[in-house]
């Protein structure tokens, strides 16, 4: 009886699909809270029919069904969804990067406060003020270089911070270089086990899983490209880099066998050094992979001139990542050469560059700013502007202070200076000790001339030629430096005092009072302008950040509307592929009862 035999084999067949639908769903209801887990379902196809050959078939109209098998168990994933949530993820590590920074640089210059630059600004000019109706008082003297000294080292406090957080930004690149090869090594290794299991006609929904889960951990870090290739496996591309004269490996490769791909390390350090024959290279010094514990490499890199080695140091010390081999290792020495030597175009080729818009052929345009390492590299920008704003404000305020203390525009010998950058002036007098005491003031080096402060006398604040005494107009002009405007934008390349009435344009021909340059502003109104536009630019991060992470949160929800598991579906399904089994089982049952009608009822 070929018949039931038939029908026994169909439902049998059914209680396997029931029976793997409900395993199915049995490990997506186990893997609910799992992170990253796509919802799987078990597809079902019909098997093979079986057709009658003769009259003497069972089954003479037709086909019959043999019933049904799992052919497949399929991940439920939209790629579009995953392409946009990397983008926007990208995005938001570049912008969080910045909040967290900018939220540190306003905690730095605390604004406004009792003890900021901004009220010690204002301390400092009354102090003269009020010195200037006590020419000759020692105390007043002594309040007014205090207030001096106090915001000198307000100054020097303020920079010092925002240089710390300049290193904290340069020493984070090099945690997002282990943990972005950290996360390349895990994908490659998923990629060969996904090939290796797809090409026995299986598939690894679990592991592409994983797969997934590091790729959106990856996107966070910088922007990436991803190309499907046969057996599930994929190529993976640093976004923005694969155009051009000199693309860059892959990140990886579909191919298991193919070991030319890119790992990235870590610069310690980049040095312009000038031999004998009057020749610049840059001493590089990286750890590979970003391993502070492997081995350093070395490269020297020559340059053209002075202005191209500092340029490549820079970037180097600013973006602080280098595209190197499977191994992190950045060029090999051209025999007999037992040292790296490469060029400042070769090398700019390897630097990661990825928060701003470039000529070099492997940095990328605007629409690939994203990610921590971009926020990490780009933000270093925004402090060094307000570091160098410091600068500016200390330069204009140490010049045009000096100038009135000793009536010239350039240093003399005969009065003290009130500001200097505290070099050592050792064996050295007269004008070439102020020169020195003078030379590229900084917002870093401003100091109050000890000489001074031990002898208050020396303070000058009279009209007159003999220091200490007369009818404290000087003092007077210092206070009035409240009121006079300089282009302090001007002020990059101020190195000594004739540079900075060159540079700011204000007219000091009494030798006393300084006169309003045309343009520009007083020293308060810039450093306000500073306070203002960190608020703004603060405020515009923070912005970002919630935007963004709604832009995000919203995309992820779209994603686990598709490929979440939800538990009442589950429950639902469960019901269903619990009842199809009874239904199978019962078929079974039918057959045996009728298969003991047709074999023990011939007995009778």
């Amino acid at each position: 009886m070929a018949g039931l035999f038939d029908t026994f084999t169909v439902a049998k067949r059914g209680l396997n699909v029931q029976q793997g639908a409900i395993n199915t769903t049995s490990h997506n209801i186990a893997n609910a809270n799992t992170i990253g887990f796509s919802r799987q379902r078990a597809v079902a196809t019909t098997t093979r029919p079986f057709g009658g050959m003769s009259r003497f078939d069972t089954c003479t109209v037709g086909q019959v069904g043999t019933g049904a098998e799992i052919s497949s168990i399929e991940r439920i994933r939209d790629s579009f969804i995953d392409f946009q949530v990397r983008h926007e993820n990208g995005k938001l590590g570049n912008y969080g990067v910045q909040d967290k920074f900018l939220y540190r640089v306003e905690n730095i210059f605390g604004e406004p406060s009792d003890s900021g630059i901004q009220q010690l600004l204002g301390e400092f000019f009354d102090s003269f003020q009020e010195l200037s109706k006590k020419p000759h008082d020692s105390s007043t003297k002594t309040i007014a270089l205090q207030k001096a000294s106090a915001l000198a080292d307000a100054l020097n406090n303020t920079y010092t911070q925002l240089d710390k957080q300049l290193s904290d930004a340069q020493e984070l690149l090099q945690v997002n270089v282990k943990d972005v090869n950290n996360y390349l090594d895990q994908i490659n290794e998923l990629n060969k086990q996904i090939a290796s299991v797809s090409a026995v006609g299986q598939t690894p929904n679990d592991l592409m899983d994983a797969r997934d889960n590091l790729l959106d951990q990856l996107s966070s870090k910088f922007g990436i490209t991803i190309d499907r290739k046969e057996k599930e496996s994929i190529d993976l591309k640093l976004e923005g880099y694969q155009n051009g004269k000199n693309p860059v490996n892959n990140l990886v490769n579909s191919n298991p066998t193919d070991d030319k791909y890119t790992r990235f390390s870590y610069v310690k350090n980049a040095e312009v050094e000038k031999d004998a024959a009057g020749k610049y290279t840059v001493k590089l010094q990286y750890h590979p992979l970003g391993n502070l514990n492997a081995k350093e490499e070395t490269i020297t890199i020559e340059c053209a001139d002075e202005e191209e080695a500092k340029k490549i140091a820079e970037s180097l010390t600013q973006n602080r990542v280098l595209m190197g081999d499977k191994d992190g290792i950045v060029g090999k020495p051209v025999p007999p050469a037992t040292t790296v030597t490469m060029s400042s175009d070769d090398i700019n080729k390897k630097i990661l560059q990825t928060h701003k818009l470039d000529v070099d052929v492997n940095t990328v345009d605007n629409k690939h700013i994203k990610g921590d390492i971009a926020g990490n590299q780009g933000v270093q920008d925004t402090i060094k502007g307000y570091m160098a704003d410091l600068d500016r404000i200390a330069v204009g305020l140490a010049y045009a202070v000096n100038a009135i203390q000793t009536g010239s525009q350039t240093p003399t010998d005969k009065y003290e200076l009130i500001f200097t950058n505290g070099a050592d002036v050792t064996g050295l007098t007269g004008v070439a000790k102020n020169e020195k005491l003078e030379e590229k003031i900084s917002a870093k080096n401003i100091t109050v001339n000890k000489d001074v402060l031990k002898d208050v006398s020396l303070l000058n604040t009279s009209s007159k030629d003999e220091a200490g005494e007369g009818n404290g107009d000087r003092a007077l002009a210092i206070a009035n430096l409240r009121n006079v405007k300089m282009n302090l934008t001007n002020s990059k390349d101020i190195n000594n005092r004739s540079d900075f009435f060159a540079n700011t344009k204000v007219n000091f021909d009494d030798g006393i009072n300084m006169i309003s340059s045309s343009e520009g502003s007083t020293i308060n109104a810039y450093y306000k302008e500073i306070i203002n536009t960190l608020g703004v630019n603060a405020e515009t991060a923070s912005r970002n950040v919630t935007s963004q992470a709604k832009i995000l949160q919203d995309l992820e929800m779209q994603r686990l509307s598709v490929s979440g598991v939800s538990l009442d579906e589950e429950m639902t399904n469960l019901i269903q592929f619990q009842h199809a089994y009874s239904a199978n089982a019962k078929v079974i049952s039918t057959v045996d009862e009728l298969l003991d009608v047709v074999i023990n009822g011939l007995k009778r």
